[in-house]
């Protein structure tokens, strides 16, 4: 049975993994390459934490999300720090998207 992100999300991901796993996915959105670096996901969170007055993590707790994401089969990673495949079937990237902000910990923050 796939992941649902609906179901889901905020019983396997705790609320900076979601956090990050949605700088990536609004990166995924808003660019055309196929590769997506950790330089880019940090600076996308730290727009989102500023946007919602979240409070940062270090960046290493960013990578260990990247790879609890990995792990999890969501994304593959190269070379230590480039996102190269993300795998949300079925569902898709806007669905990811709309499923992390419907969750109750990020309906507060707006």
């Amino acid at each position: 049975m796939p992941f649902n992100p609906y179901e889901e999300i905020g019983s396997y991901f705790n609320f900076h993994q979601r956090v990050v796993i949605l700088a990536v996915l609004e990166l995924a959105k808003s660019q055309k390459k196929k590769t997506i670096d950790k330089s880019e996901i940090y600076k996308k969170y730290i727009e989102i934490c500023e946007k919602y007055n979240i409070d940062q993590v270090f960046k290493n707790n960013i990578l260990q999300a990247l790879k609890i994401f990995e792990v999890a089969g969501f994304i593959k990673i190269k070379d230590g720090a480039k996102i190269t495949k993300m795998n949300l079937e079925p569902y898709t990237v806007d669905d990811w998207i709309k499923a992390i902000c419907q969750d109750p910990e990020f309906r507060s923050l707006k």
